[in-house]
């Protein structure tokens, strides 16, 4: 069975769960100010400006490939405390196949559009940087490939810092199911079966994998609390 992610991942099971959340969030967002009238004022859980502020200043230091693997750990972190973290947005799918449509085509300019209005949005996407990497190899542009495939690299290297995946207690840490799902085909594997799994009331998505090339099956387990966390401060922010 081929896994379907869909909105799976964004149901609340349990509302302790939810209490939990909700304390830890609250903690987070206080000292946020703001210059609005109280009638203006939207509803605010995060310190939107300061993680907004945060994440450019680190996204800059990639650009000028001064990040060090800590930078590059604490982006992946950071990007879902921020504004711009829309897990639940279509357009990394569409992205995504467009960006193979337009492979397929040998269209590498318009590729490479594709992946960098993805990027405007979320630098730590996987899937963009990806298509970064291969549509300007192609259109001859090699030093913006090397850069991207280094970005790659160092995303890959951090999320496998942060757990071996092997168990709920040392799960993967990812951002969101689409980076999961790539996360997964970068190592050349292909995701058979998924379950939805409990650990201290955290999400936890177990994955059965499989080597193509040999067969094999193996488990991965990933920390899905950014999506989870996302889906419930917008519930938050909503009302």
């Amino acid at each position: 069975m081929v896994i379907n992610f869909g909105n799976y991942f964004l149901q609340m099971k349990t509302l302790l769960y939810c209490l939990l959340l909700l304390t830890s969030l609250w903690l987070s967002g206080c000292g946020a100010t703001s210059t609005e009238s109280p009638q203006e004022k939207k509803k605010q859980v995060l310190n939107y400006e300061k993680s907004n502020a945060d994440y450019r200043q680190l996204v800059g230091k990639l650009l000028t490939q001064d990040a060090t693997a800590q930078d590059f750990d604490r982006l992946l972190k950071l990007f879902p405390l921020t504004s711009y973290y829309a897990p639940r947005s279509d357009l990394e799918q569409k992205v995504k196949e467009a960006s193979k449509t337009l492979m397929q085509k040998k269209q590498w300019i318009m590729c490479i559009r594709e992946n960098r209005q993805l990027l405007e949005q979320n630098y730590t996407s996987f899937t963009a940087h990806y298509g970064m990497a291969i549509c300007s190899e192609e259109a001859g542009d090699s030093e913006t490939a090397r850069f991207h495939n280094w970005v790659l690299d160092n995303f890959i290297e951090s999320t496998w810092r942060s757990g071996n995946g092997q168990t709920p207690e040392t799960a993967f840490y990812i951002n969101s199911s689409s980076d999961l799902i790539a996360f997964i085909q970068l190592h050349q594997m292909v995701g058979v079966d998924q379950e939805l799994i409990y650990k201290d009331q955290l999400p936890v998505q177990k994955v059965r994998v499989q080597n193509p090339e040999n067969q094999r099956y193996y488990t991965w387990y990933f920390d899905m609390t950014p999506q989870f966390r996302r889906a419930y401060i917008d519930k938050i922010e909503s009302q």
